[in-house]
């Protein structure tokens, strides 16, 4: 699946900057369903489909995280058929796709509450991880049943479980804790949908990433949409609330993207 370069893919753009990590905030099946005529459910599915185009583009960006946000805590409360219909993709996209994943390797991970998920979609998930964590082409985290604050309350947890003095909290303390441990925090947060906020996404984690926000509904988001939103990660200058620096502002005016900054 993840391959270097794809005789059906189109050209990869030239790029100067990649980002290590990319998250996705997977928005807008159900209105791509609702603008059809379809059910939720059929939104869903659609969605799903999308997921491994996306995977296979960004591998061949050589992009080495990818986070997927498929169900979040507090999408559990909604419609319980709904729940079901998403939880049952899951289980789909694994017995469709570990193959070929573990074959290209790609190490799967799973972020979030494994007791919140039916033991059936939990034992798969529990086989798939362990089945493909000694790949190293690729992380895609599987961000199912999870909630930034609760990663960060159970960090919190584990730190109090390990009798760490409140003079030894650091942000690498927690961070260490977190369910993304010994990844990269996420460069590029990448909303589909329309939407303008990230919902409770590795809202720790994510404090310094770039934002990209789309109107493309998700099960419309591909290869042309992935080497986009890369394309503006390229273009931005990432200060982590610096001030750039003087051979910065003489790189911009040569080419052009000056701008005034305060």
């Amino acid at each position: 699946m993840v391959v270097e370069s794809a005789a059906s893919s189109p050209p990869l753009p030239r790029l100067h900057a990649l980002p290590q990590h990319v998250a996705i905030i997977m928005d807008g099946n159900g209105r791509w369903a609702q603008s059809r005529g379809l059910s939720r459910s059929d939104g869903h599915r659609a969605g799903a489909q999308a997921i491994r185009p996306v995977i296979e583009r960004l591998g061949e960006h050589g992009v080495g995280v990818l986070t997927l946000f498929g169900l979040s805590t507090e999408n559990l409360s909604r419609p319980r058929a709904e729940v079901q219909a998403i939880l049952r993709l899951g289980s789909e996209f694994i017995d469709r796709h570990l193959q070929e994943l573990d074959d290209a390797g790609v190490q799967l991970r799973h972020l979030g509450d494994r007791n919140q998920l039916p033991r059936p979609l939990r034992n798969k998930v529990e086989q798939a991880v362990a089945r493909t964590a000694e790949n190293d082409r690729m992380v895609v985290n599987l961000a199912v049943s999870y909630g930034g604050r609760a990663d960060i309350v159970h960090a919190v947890r584990r730190l109090i479980e390990d009798g760490v003095r409140p003079e030894a909290v650091t942000e690498e303390a927690i961070a260490c804790r977190l369910a993304t441990d010994g990844l990269p925090e996420p460069d590029l947060l990448i909303r589909a949908g329309g939407e303008r906020r990230i919902s409770n996404f590795l809202v720790w984690q994510a404090a310094y990433a770039e934002y990209y926000f789309t109107e493309t509904l998700w099960p419309d988001f591909g290869a042309a949409e992935v080497d986009e939103a890369l394309g503006e990660y390229s273009r931005r200058q990432r200060r982590f609330g610096l001030v750039p620096s003087k051979q910065d502002r003489s790189d911009e005016a040569l080419s052009g993207d000056a701008e005034p900054r305060t």
